[in-house]
């Protein structure tokens, strides 16, 4: 999802993928799957997701990426860890995301400052570890926002020019096909979406960037609300002290 930020590639594979049995839906095209998916994520309003996998981050190398999600329609949130025998805690991406109503705060380490942002040190070391509120007209604002709420995260995840299936599996209980890709948007790279026969035809899962996500609770919203003591981008990197990548 909004993981694409720290530059991830490759594409995993689902555990406990199984042959399933064929059905009228396993007969139309992969661009007809996606469409009818695309239209049941916007139907249910809001869905979590869950995963990790071995990711490559810029600068840092292989590491083991752990993410939990929430999107639903004005809200939502972005958990992130990273974990690595290798590499030390400091240089691992690590990052809180809400979007409150559209209102966005980052708790992140200077990792996700500097790699993700594209920050220098100095700036990424003011903001690390404190829960900064990012405004609109900030250009830090559309990235820290993506993929948190539905509205971003549908037509990123499905941004491609063309779609294949190469048939039928069970991911967690339930009978789906595969549909790979080559996606555009923010988690750009191969990506494989399993989307559900049955039902309103949903996604099971997501597989980006070496990235396995299990999409759950879908229409059954989580409250998220805006944590204390938020700093303002302004307060931390005033206009004049910034690069001018920010505008605050």
């Amino acid at each position: 999802m909004a993981i694409a930020c720290i530059g991830l590639a490759g594409c995993g594979a689902p555990t406990a993928a199984t042959p399933t049995t064929t059905s009228t839906f396993d007969s139309e095209s992969a661009g007809a799957i996606i469409d009818q998916a695309r239209s049941a994520m916007a139907s249910a309003g809001s869905v979590s997701a869950n995963g990790s996998g071995s990711v490559n981050v810029p600068n840092v190398g292989k590491v083991t990426v752990t993410e939990t999600d929430y999107a639903g329609s004005t809200s939502g949130r972005q958990i992130l860890s990273s974990a690595s025998a290798h590499v030390r805690s400091t240089d691992l991406p690590s990052a809180d995301t809400l979007d409150v109503d559209g209102a966005i705060y980052t708790n992140a380490n200077m990792a996700v400052w500097a790699s993700s942002f594209g920050l220098s040190e100095s700036q990424a070391a003011a903001l690390a570890n404190k829960w900064v509120q990012i405004p609109p007209s900030s250009a830090l604002y559309a990235q820290a926002a993506a993929d948190l709420t539905l509205s971003t995260l549908v037509p990123d995840l499905f941004d491609a020019t063309s779609y294949h299936k190469s048939g039928g599996r069970t991911v967690d209980r339930v009978p789906a096909i595969k549909v790979t890709y080559m996606n555009r948007g923010g988690d750009g790279g191969p990506t494989t979406s399993y989307v559900a026969v049955g039902g309103s035809h949903l996604p099971v899962a997501v597989n980006t960037g070496g990235l396995d996500l299990h999409l759950t609770s879908w229409g059954k919203s989580v409250p998220v609300a805006a944590p204390q003591g938020s700093v303002p981008l302004s307060s931390l990197l005033p206009p004049e002290g910034s690069s001018g990548a920010i505008t605050t």
